[in-house]
């Protein structure tokens, strides 16, 4: 018995058992004394229909003077005594009835149990008994009499539940029929409209349920997303030194490239540890009192892309004139810097400069990529942030992801990220300002 069905079958018709046997029990009760009292009262009225007629005293005893019970039943025994005692009258019995108490007793007469009425008018004693098995028989019948159509109901009962339960059932049938066809990537909230106000509650925590799975999906896409975007620069890199590797002669110098495509393989693979624990940062709590030294921070950023930069002939100078540390762990910052890093030597000329700067602004703490490439209007500066998003003046190869994902990850670390064209010359200004290690600590 494990299907909803089922279950609300059995109780429905154990309940229905329980009331209709209870209920039984009572009819039965009242049926059996609503039919004694109807007993009682037939000997009350052949008591005084008996003693009503009149019994000519010269007749014998042997009470064939009169038949003053020819109108009561033949189970009906009647006696009549005059004032003296002396029997007057009494159907055909071997023993007259005893003289009775006015009223109902109950007696054993000839071996057998009788219920006996008493009636005392003063000039007679009048004395009716009936068998009590009779009386018995009597008020089983009316009782059973009584019970017969509740005995026929109760099949009829139960099938009209059974019925009931199937056709109340159909609606959650129909939604269990349409939530099965739906196709498995089909994330869309099911109607709770037409559903049955029982069904809604159920309805709407299977709809928030999708909404967390949706999420959840949605998590998994950008992070290969943003995986794809961070690990495509270092990657190119890497072929880059490979390249230059292959066609290096000088050991020496064959040694010391050997040594950096060993460095940058390193970087890769710290670089995807932390993108692997990127994608479990909304579950994992360990890395929000994590803070890094700034130093370090560029050093790892500036070796990370720096075969980009002398690919593309552009110097990356560090000025970490703020000491002390940023809030948040290495591979956190690093996808931050290095994503505005990477946009940066995209976007700077052959010859040109890209600059790495920490200071301190107030309570906060300001890392700034510094370019010199042709800026954005105006109108473009908050767009480029849109997730794929990509403007109008955009080179080729992008993904609008980068800057996307830099503000998300500022964003969880507390901080922002922000653009401004320079003012000094051509060139864009990436600025992140995170809170202090002291202020995030203090929080």
């Amino acid at each position: 018995m494990t299907t909803l069905r089922a279950r609300l079958t059995v109780w429905l018709l154990g309940a229905l058992i329980v009331v209709g046997s209870g209920s039984a029990v009572f009819v039965y009760l009242r049926a059996r004394e609503a039919t004694q009292g109807l007993l009682d009262y037939q000997l009350q009225q052949v008591a005084r229909l008996v003693a009503a007629r009149k019994i000519d005293p010269t007749v014998p005893t042997a009470g064939r003077d009169v038949d003053p019970a020819s109108d009561a039943r033949e189970d009906i025994l009647v006696t009549v005594r005059d004032e003296s005692g002396a029997v007057r009258y009494s159907t055909e019995t071997p023993v007259p009835l005893p003289t009775p108490a006015p009223g109902f007793s109950e007696r054993r007469i000839g071996g057998h149990p009788y219920r006996v009425y008493g009636l005392d008018t003063g000039a007679r004693t009048v004395a009716v008994a009936q068998s009590l098995d009779v009386q018995r028989e009597a008020a089983l019948g009316g009782a059973l009499a009584v019970l017969l159509p509740v005995v026929v109901l109760l099949p009829v009962l139960a099938l009209l539940i059974g019925y009931g339960v199937r056709r109340g059932l159909v609606p959650l049938e129909a939604s269990i029929r349409s939530i099965a066809e739906r196709s498995p990537l089909a994330l869309d909230p099911v109607p709770a409209a037409s559903q049955p106000e029982d069904l809604r509650p159920l309805v709407d925590a299977m709809n928030r349920l999708l909404a967390r799975l949706a999420e959840s999906l949605e998590h998994e896409r950008r992070f290969v997303g943003d995986a794809a975007h961070a690990l495509r620069t270092p990657i190119a890199a890497l072929q880059l030194q490979a390249d230059v590797l292959e066609t290096c002669r000088d050991p020496a110098e064959r040694g010391a490239r050997f040594a950096e495509l060993k460095a940058g393989i390193r970087r890769i693979v710290r670089l995807t540890h932390h993108l692997l624990a990127l994608a479990g940062e909304a579950r994992d709590a360990r890395h929000r009192d994590a803070h890094t030294p700034v130093e370090g921070l560029f050093e790892e950023v500036a070796g990370l892309y720096g075969p980009l930069a002398v690919a593309r002939g552009v110097r990356i100078v560090l000025e970490p004139e703020a000491e002390g540390d940023a809030p948040g762990d290495l591979g956190r910052l690093m996808l931050i810097v290095g994503n505005l890093l990477e946009n940066a030597l995209r976007y700077s000329p052959e010859g040109g400069v890209v600059r790495l700067r920490a200071e301190r602004d107030g309570e906060a703490l300001a890392l700034e990529v510094i370019d010199e490439g042709p800026g954005l209007p105006e109108a473009e500066i908050e767009r480029v942030f849109e997730r794929f998003y990509r403007a109008p003046n955009a080179l080729e190869g992008g993904s609008g992801l980068g800057l996307a994902t830099a503000r998300t990850i500022a964003e969880r670390l507390g901080g922002q990220v922000t653009l401004a064209n320079r003012r000094d010359q051509s060139g864009l200004v990436a600025r992140v300002t995170l809170p202090s290690v002291r202020l995030a600590a203090a929080a």
